[in-house]
């Protein structure tokens, strides 16, 4: 008898009515014709059955940061400020209760995995780092965490920042990150990303890097990385986040560095609502989206997906947690409406992101792990349009979160209505 029957829903890949079947935290049955009694039974109620979704980048350390850091002007660079300015005094109680509050949201909303970017700097040194790698522990079993060493300010010309780099990694952060555009010129931005590669490999960690986040066409650091990870041999274990500077670039820049993107078999993470939050604040009419070029990178074949980034602070006053919120906006900024663009929009923060964080066994099928969520909606555009609950978040079979709700229409509307 399995321990989970989930009956009545619909498949995320074929669209067929199923009963999926679990024991043991793994899918053991995916079946049109029905399954047997489970110990525990969900109807699904024709809801989409999909894996689990997928936080591709967060900072969790500076989430609900939002009163006294009012970003007044709305740029990227006084919320760099604002932050500099605080996060010395950040203490790990406040970081674990504002962490929890955003993990909590994020699970509720159907998120097991989440990539998340740790400051480290002369600011910061690496007490942020010591505070959240015991979130990551607490909330293991929920929610699998993965910790970026996030250079904000540079590290090219700073041994002393390089020094925390290598300290970060032997305490136990998972990824080497970086922000090349963060230094004083293509040089440097080159150096830096040379430096991150000789952690990376000590290491044997993947890379993931803010690439790029500015208006100034200058800046194209992220044909450097694609460069230098195909001279490493580190294809499909690289990842660059945010690339705004694409959307300043000439086409024919924009196209002969893609072709490198896809070469390096980059992953790039899109952050469309906060980009277009921060980005083009100077510009006079028409102002640029500032966004990555998600379009060309899709049709060029490149791994593509979408972040939160941030959740209510000094670089975003909004958000929910919800990457399906996140990929409804990239849709929007990015001009996906056919429909094999919106099932890429949907498909960001499941399987590509799964592809990035090079997850096995991940999908609807039998032997996948069964890592789930149920999404009150019928097909891609629905979930994308609707934005529905989540009507059961499973962990390997275990059944961490139910959403219930009840719309009463008085029977005199109803009848005008229907």
């Amino acid at each position: 008898m399995p321990d989970l029957v989930i009956r009545n829903a619909v498949h995320d890949r074929t669209g067929q009515r199923v009963d999926v079947g679990i024991t043991g935290g793994v899918i053991d049955a995916v079946a049109p014709d029905g399954v047997g009694p489970g110990r525990r039974e969900i109807d699904a109620a024709g809801a989409l059955v999909s894996p689990a979704l997928i936080e591709s980048h967060f900072h969790l350390e500076n989430a609900l940061l939002w009163d006294g850091a009012i970003n007044h002007s709305g740029t990227l660079e006084e919320a760099i400020r604002l932050y500099a300015a605080i996060k010395r005094d950040l203490t790990p109680d406040d970081i674990l209760r504002r962490a929890a509050l955003a993990l909590r949201a994020a699970l509720a909303n159907g998120v097991l995995w989440m990539r998340n970017h740790v400051d480290i700097d002369r600011v910061a040194g690496l007490h942020i780092l010591e505070a959240i790698l015991p979130v990551r522990e607490r909330f293991r079993d929920l929610i699998d965490i993965q910790v970026i060493a996030f250079p904000q300010h540079g590290m090219a010309r700073d041994p002393e920042v390089v020094d925390l780099m290598w300290r970060a990694m032997e305490m136990g952060a998972d990824l080497v990150g970086g922000m090349p555009h963060g230094e004083r010129d293509m040089d440097d931005a080159a150096r830096q990303i040379e430096i991150a590669f000789e952690i990376a490999r000590h290491y044997d960690a993947d890379i993931d890097m803010h690439i790029d986040e500015t208006d100034d066409p200058y800046w194209h650091s992220l044909e450097i990385l694609a460069e230098q990870t195909i001279a490493h041999g580190y294809q499909g274990r690289v990842t660059a986040g945010h690339c705004c500077a694409m959307a300043a670039w000439d086409d024919a820049m924009a196209a002969r560095i893609i072709d490198k993107v896809k070469a390096a078999d980059l992953h790039v993470i899109t952050n469309a609502p906060i980009n277009l939050h921060l980005e083009g604040r100077g510009d006079p009419q028409p102002v640029r989206r500032g966004i990555a070029r998600v379009k060309e990178l899709l049709e060029a074949g490149v791994n593509v997906t979408c972040g939160q980034d941030d959740l209510q602070n000094m670089f975003y006053p909004y958000g929910r947690m919800d990457p399906l919120e996140v990929a409804l906006i990239t849709a929007h900024a990015a001009h996906l409406a056919a429909p094999g663009e919106i099932q890429a929009a949907f498909d960001m923060p499941r399987y590509h992101a799964a592809r990035m964080l090079r997850l096995e066994r991940y999908g609807v099928e039998v032997g996948a792990s069964a890592n789930l969520v149920l999404i009150d909606a019928a097909s891609p555009v629905e979930a994308l349009r609707r934005q529905p609950p989540r009507r059961a978040v499973i962990r390997e079979g275990r059944v961490l979160a139910e959403t219930t709700q009840c719309v009463e229409i008085d029977p005199s509307v109803d009848r005008i209505l229907s």
